[in-house]
């Protein structure tokens, strides 16, 4: 059995786990620093997503052994919180130039409620080479999936 492993990076662990229990169904494990949870994909894969937050410079995450192993990252921020995002500026510059990570940025948006016109944002905008921004809505198993495809995808067009 092959296994794909993926990231989910953000500074809210709510959220992260929530992403993950709506991709998943069912999380393996989840505590302070970490939510894992299996997302079969048939017998032969399974996608294995961990939910990491934000570490200070104290507490540096070994982004050299994370970033060789994954295949690709979704990096999580609520849209009603402008500090969340600021929060994962240094993070993604950090993924994009040193790693060359392929990642999509999505926006929580609390009970899918938005005031931008669909158009705007259903496929996607791309932010960069490496991925795009979505939003999505946490909470729903459509949603989050919906973020992993257009991950899936990135990593397809990156390899063509």
């Amino acid at each position: 059995m092959r296994i794909a492993e993926i990231a989910i990076l953000g500074p809210n662990h709510e959220e992260r786990r929530l992403f993950i229990q709506s991709a998943c169904q069912k999380i393996e494990l989840t505590n302070d620093n970490i939510t894992f949870g299996r997302l079969p994909i048939n017998d032969q894969l399974v996608v294995h997503l961990y939910g990491v937050g934000l570490q200070s410079e104290a507490e540096a995450l070994a982004w050299d052994l994370l970033a060789k192993k994954c295949l690709g990252y979704i990096v999580l921020f609520s849209w009603q919180d402008e500090a969340s995002f600021e929060r994962l500026k240094p993070v993604l510059d950090q993924l994009a130039a040193r790693y060359d990570a392929t990642m999509v940025v999505a926006a929580h948006v609390a009970n899918g409620k938005l005031s931008v016109p669909p158009a705007l944002y259903e496929e996607g905008i791309a932010v960069a080479a490496e991925g795009k921004f979505m939003f999505c809505d946490v909470r729903q198993p459509a949603s989050a999936r919906k973020i992993l495809l257009a991950l899936i995808e990135s990593l397809l067009d990156k390899m063509s």
